[in-house]
């Protein structure tokens, strides 16, 4: 990148086949808020599909008058109202969104639990965040205890929410919420500390978020979005309120049906999904069970599939694309973080990407600006990504020193603006970001530094591989172990994958263990297991 030309601003993303100039845009104005948003949905809708599980549904009236029913419970009988937390550990259910409406309704801000997720972590998310209520249960158990934290937290069980949402009274109206900068949930990441990190994100950016995109794809209000993903991975905020901000009916997976491939592809057929949200390791294993379906009922309803959350290896796409096309559905790559509200960059998956190694992020949304900077802070092609913008948090909730770490004002003291260090390292070509990796992934061996992610671009390179996770293996003497997954019917043996290997990165960067799996393991939030793959090969060796 030219050093007098560092700055990345959006321009339209869609392919030149597209000539419509004038597309629905839907969702609440950036400077809204998410309560507001909604009732004004419900209020254009109110006989549409809002929310379905299982054999429930709801519609836009009736998830809105559950929703206000829930919210007076929580401000009159436990007194929640702007500026206070409720964490929420409770099934995957139409109670969840039921219970995410009401609480950004009282003006507080729901925190996440994962309901599948470690004890200890939920308990360490609760002693740091301080929530006023928690609803549900820590690890998924209604109505547990939250004594055993540092400060205990009341508990309102998910079955009273339940009784609650399905009464018909007409309940009282609330006072004033939240305003667009007040805090509408807190989810919490993993840090390089083993420590989790929350990240406050505001009504306003998740209206930056909605706003940004709206040009860039063409939801409907016929639209079915999934809720594929838990409530405490900042992927189900795109699910949740892109449906919900659109008019577009959200179907809630059950947490268990997601272990069975098969089972979400018959939802997807069956229930005429059109947009569905995967990380490019769940789709993996999910797109095959699709293909299948497919063949025996010959329809699908799906008009996008958005990639995010890790790196998109494109060229494992192409027995989807070999199916389906690219036109139907469209599949979109979008990188993003939770410090910058889900979604930060959009590229649109070509036909050329699919004979590439890379993994091509796109431009940034409409209303970001990107930069790419060295290790001395100057303008790059290749180095850190730095992001500025309406969506960008304001830092890290009880961090002070990371918050300074990583949120500050422009190095080039160009822009007036706060930017995010992400500590993502990306390409760029011809005003294009191409993602390359993490920079703290970095680890030497005998006496080179090499890019895990580099590794990893290349094993999923080589023909007939399908995923590849690479890791450092034994601290002690560092060695680089790969576990990867081959494509149905693919032949390829050990000695050629090794073969192929040597022809693309040098003798140093060659993993010098290998494990064929199944299927990779993955983590509640459908991301590549590291430690899980780690394990495994360390056990086998």
């Amino acid at each position: 990148m030219s050093r007098n030309i560092d700055l990345l601003t959006a321009r339209a993303a869609r392919g030149p086949h597209d000539s419509q100039a004038d597309r629905k845009a839907g969702g609440t104005p950036a400077g809204s808020t998410l309560p507001a948003g909604f009732e004004d949905v419900a209020a254009r809708f109110p006989a549409s599909p809002a929310v379905e599980f299982g054999a429930e549904r709801l519609t836009y009236a009736e998830l809105a008058a559950a929703a206000r029913r829930v919210a007076a419970h929580l401000h009159l009988t436990w007194g929640i109202g702007p500026g206070d937390r409720v964490a929420l550990c409770v099934e995957p259910s139409i109670d969840t969104v039921v219970c995410i409406l009401a609480i950004v309704s009282c003006g507080a801000a729901y925190v996440p639990l994962d309901v599948a997720g470690p004890a200890r972590r939920n308990r360490l998310i609760i002693e740091d965040c301080a929530p006023n209520l928690l609803i549900g249960g820590i690890g998924g158990t209604d109505g547990a205890d939250a004594g055993d934290t540092a400060r205990p937290v009341p508990v309102l069980s998910a079955g009273v929410i339940r009784d609650i949402r399905g009464q018909r009274t007409e309940p009282p109206p609330l006072e004033a919420g939240a305003g667009p900068d007040d805090i509408c949930y807190i989810i919490y990441t993993s840090g390089t500390t083993g420590s989790p990190k929350g990240v406050p994100v505001s009504h306003r950016n998740v209206g930056a978020l909605i706003a940004a995109t709206a040009g860039l794809f063409e939801f409907r209000d016929d639209d079915v979005w999934m809720l594929y993903h838990s409530v405490a991975f900042d992927f189900s905020v795109w699910e949740l309120w892109g449906a919900l901000l659109t008019g577009a009916c959200l179907v809630v997976v059950d947490r268990w049906a997601k272990l069975s491939p098969a089972l979400c592809a018959d939802i997807v057929v069956s229930r005429g999904v059109t947009v569905l949200n995967q990380t490019p390791t769940a789709f993996a294993v999910l797109a095959g069970a699709i293909l299948n379906r497919c063949a025996e009922s010959g329809r699908l309803a799906l008009r996008y599939v958005v990639f995010g959350g890790e790196r998109l290896a494109v060229a494992a796409l192409r027995p989807w694309a070999d199916r389906f096309g690219l036109d139907a559905p469209e599949l979109i790559n979008m990188y993003g973080l939770t410090e910058a509200t889900v979604h930060a960059t959009f590229h649109r998956v070509t036909p050329a990407d699919l004979t590439g190694a890379g993994s091509p992020i796109g431009r940034p949304l409409p209303g970001f600006v990107a930069r790419v900077i060295d290790e001395r802070g100057q303008p790059a092609g290749r180095g850190e990504l730095m992001v500025a913008g309406p969506q960008v948090a304001a830092g890290y909730l009880n961090r002070p020193e990371l918050t300074a770490r990583r949120f500050g004002p422009d190095p080039l003291g160009l822009l007036a603006a706060t930017f995010y260090r992400t500590g993502d390292l990306v390409d760029v070509r011809g005003g294009e970001l191409t993602y390359a990796g993490r920079s703290d992934q970095q680890v030497k061996i005998r006496g080179h530094r090499v890019e895990l992610g580099e590794v990893a671009a290349a094993v999923l390179a080589v023909p007939g591989v399908s995923e590849a996770c690479v890791v450092l293996l034994d601290a002690d003497e560092p060695l680089l172990g790969c576990g990867y997954t081959t494509r149905d019917g693919s032949a390829l043996t050990l000695r050629e994958l090794r073969g192929e290997l040597r022809t693309r990165i040098p003798q140093y960067m060659l993993p010098s263990r290998f494990r064929l799996f199944d299927r990779l393991p993955l983590t509640v939030n459908g991301k590549v297991d590291t430690a899980a793959v780690r394990s495994e090969m360390e056990a086998r060796r």
